[in-house]
């Protein structure tokens, strides 16, 4: 017997997520970490297109991407779903069933490359036979239908670590004689004691770079995801937890100050979080 569970997670603002998911009793602790694997490693809400003719599976699939904080939008004809993604609407990954009437998923792919959309896309399948055809318009992955929790989450952190592969951008830095690139991605914060710049990763490990904090601001801030909220600090945007008035803890725990000229950082937040959305 399959049971409903409900779990209501605490996000780092204050506010609750619900999470609905079935289970047998003993696959719960299971479900449980895949969902909490999910919000701990991917705080940034994706988004994906579902296409499928058949209304009450897509809805089904609907509601488990809803459960893993993924939002979602559906569609149950080809028309529609093509007509909004041309429209320009952010959409992270499409999920299309590949037998559909008049114009199947397959088809509504190779629409979409055509049209230079380069988003990922998943097809929904009974089997493997259209893994040649597929190929052709770079297909990601495959679901294969019904699809589970447990592939649903799958599909999701291969999403997740693909889009970590294509954030490339960097800096190169000296240290102690040799010279490596940090990734934007890689770096919590930025600090400068006694005119010695360090670079704190999100690791937690740290670098110390033989140039100015002036230097070092010129190069970080123009990159969108950066912020200086203190004349001592520059921080990554992605890697906040929590901000209060006058501190920001980030998600290696370490916590920086916000000095009153440079209040707007909360803004910055603001606006870079809506941005990603």
């Amino acid at each position: 017997m399959q049971y409903k569970y409900i779990l209501y997670l605490e996000k780092s603002n204050g506010d609750f997520v619900e999470c609905t998911f079935y289970a047998v009793k003993c696959t719960f602790l299971a479900h449980f970490f895949q969902i909490y694997f999910l919000y701990s490693h991917n705080p940034e809400i994706m988004k994906v297109l579902i296409c499928d003719d058949k209304e009450e599976e897509a809805n089904a699939l609907a509601v488990l991407f809803s459960s893993l904080n993924v939002e979602n939008v559906v569609f149950t004809d080809t028309v529609h779903a093509f007509d909004y993604i041309c429209s320009g609407a952010k959409i992270d990954a499409c999920f299309l069933d590949i037998v559909m009437p008049e114009i199947n998923g397959i088809e509504l792919a190779e629409k979409l490359r055509q049209n230079n959309f380069d988003g990922k896309i998943v097809f929904l399948t009974a089997s493997n036979d259209f893994a040649h055809e597929s190929y052709k318009v770079k297909a990601f992955d495959y679901l294969i239908k019904p699809p589970t929790l447990e592939n649903i989450t799958g599909v999701l952190k291969s999403l997740e670590e693909a889009s970590k592969d294509n954030d490339t951008d960097g800096l190169a830095v000296k240290t102690q004689g040799s010279a490596r690139v940090i990734l934007f991605r890689d770096i919590s914060h930025v600090e400068v004691i006694d005119h010695v710049v360090y670079i704190k990763l999100s690791d937690r490990s740290i670098i110390k770079e033989s140039t100015t904090f002036g230097e070092m601001a010129e190069r970080l801030l123009q990159d969108s995801r950066f912020a200086r909220c203190h004349r001592s600090y520059i921080v990554n945007l992605n890697e906040i937890a929590v901000v209060s008035n006058r501190e920001i803890v980030m998600k290696n725990s370490a916590k920086i100050p916000i000095s009153r000229g440079y209040s707007q950082v909360k803004d910055e937040m603001l606006k870079w979080m809506f941005k990603k959305k």
